[in-house]
This record gives structure tokens, C-alpha cells and sequence, in this order.
């Protein structure tokens, strides 16, 4: 079967620099895909080459079997993917809703199901739609990056560290969200900081360090491993 998502042999970075050495990974239709590594591993830089956010001079990336390599983002964009990246990730003096109104910037005719697509996974947000996103908590704003997103009904949603500096209790809700998202038919691939955490509630996942593929399996494949607990994950 053809993946959804799949970059194969990648090498790229920024100006002359190669990070990404020949990175290989896919995501399939229904599920969730973890990145993790140490610090400087180019985990972020995947998903930036992945949306046309760097200089790729090597190998290829495809959704659905079609070539998105050197695409520009909003070319990406309307191929099917969509990026939340870890910072600047909301407009902070618009409303929740005038947020996810500017996510659907692609879409034209009645947004009337997608907001209450969004606002199905997201209740927090519906209660708060008239709330100024910069006057959010840390999670609910990261909510509505994530809803942002969505209102473009993407077939694979990539998110930069998404639980980055939330307490275990938005932590928890927001791999839940991502659950959910997966159920309602998107599939997603994410950097993660907690990789413990994320690889016990992925499909699958994989290690890299020093811009290479190290590992890839199951999440509970990626847990039970010696050598990646205690490479990667502190034992």
C-alpha cells in the first residue's frame, strides 16, 4: 500500500549546510507517527523540509504517491498537508474564532462544517470563541493552532513539539486531541520533546540523531528497546 505521507532518503538544511543525512519515513492513512531524539537531532527540520520550509538537495517526499519535493508551503498546503509549528502559532489579537476563520484562508463558500468540525474536537474553544487567543492558556492556545489547521480539512496534520511547555494535564489532553484527530480521519506526524509519553500513545515512531534514521517500529517496539531507552529516552 502507498503511504499517505513518505519522505525517502532526504538530505537538506540551511544555506550550505545539510542536517537532514538521508532521512527516510512515512505515515500511513489512520495513524499517528512520532519523531523523537536528542537535542539537535533534526527532528523539527523534517517537518520544516517536509512543508518547503528549507533547501532540499537530496531524495524526495511524496503525499499519496504525488511529488512534493521544492513545493512551496501554500502549494504544500493544497496538496493536503498542514504545519503547526511550536512558536508563533496563533494570532494573538484576534478572537479564537477569527483565528480559525483565518485557517480556512483556502476554502470558499460556507465554513459553517468546518467550524463545528473544529469546534466538535475542540469544546474548550467553542466556549471561548469570542476570546482574544493571546488571553488564552498555553494549551488552549495550542488547541487552537491545531483548529486552525483543521479548518483546511488536511489529509496529514504535522505538529512541531505540541506539548512544549504545558502542564501533564494539557499534556495528556492535547495526545488525546490527537487521538481524536486521528479518529475523525487525518493522520499525524509529530515532533515530541516527551518521548516517553509520545511513543506510548503513537502507532509508530522514529529515532533520529545527528540528522540519520537511528530506530523506527511500534511505539511499543521503540519503549521495549534497550539500546533506545537508554540512548534516548534516559534510561
Amino acid at each position: 500500500m502507498t503511504p499517505l505521507l513518505e519522505m525517502r532518503d532526504v538530505r537538506g538544511g540551511y544555506g550550505d549546510a545539510d542536517i537532514l543525512q538521508d532521512v527516510s519515513l512515512n505515515v500511513a492513512a489512520g495513524e499517528i507517527v512520532a519523531i523523537v531524539g536528542p537535542n539537535g537531532a533534526g527532528k523539527s527540520t523534517a517537518m520544516k523540509a517536509i512543508f518547503g520550509l528549507l533547501n532540499i538537495r537530496g531524495g524526495s517526499i511524496t503525499i499519496e504517491g504525488r511529488d512534493i519535493t521544492g513545493l512551496k508551503p501554500n502549494q504544500i498546503v493544497q496538496a493536503g498537508v498542514c504545519y503547526v509549528p511550536q512558536v508563533d502559532n496563533i494570532f494573538r489579537e484576534m478572537t479564537v474564532h477569527e483565528n480559525l476563520e483565518m485557517g480556512a484562508f483556502l476554502r470558499s463558500g460556507d465554513l459553517s462544517s468546518a467550524f463545528e468540525r473544529v469546534y466538535g474536537l475542540f469544546p474548550d474553544l467553542r466556549e471561548r470563541r469570542r476570546t482574544l487567543a493571546g488571553n488564552l492558556s498555553g494549551g488552549q492556545r495550542q488547541m487552537v493552532a491545531m483548529g486552525r489547521a483543521l479548518m483546511l480539512d488536511p489529509k496529514v496534520l504535522l505538529l512541531d513539539e505540541p506539548t512544549a511547555g504545558l502542564s501533564p494535564r494539557y499534556m495528556e489532553q492535547i495526545f488525546q486531541i490527537c487521538r481524536d484527530v486521528r479518529d475523525a480521519g487525518v493522520a499525524l506526524l509529530l515532533v515530541e520533546q516527551h518521548a516517553k509519553q509520545a511513543l506510548a500513545f503513537c502507532n509508530r515512531g522514529y529515532v533520529l540523531a545527528s540528522g540519520s534514521n537511528r530506530h523506527e517500529g511500534t511505539g511499543a517496539e521503540l519503549l521495549a528497546d534497550r539500546e533506545v531507552a537508554e540512548m534516548f529516552l534516559g534510561g
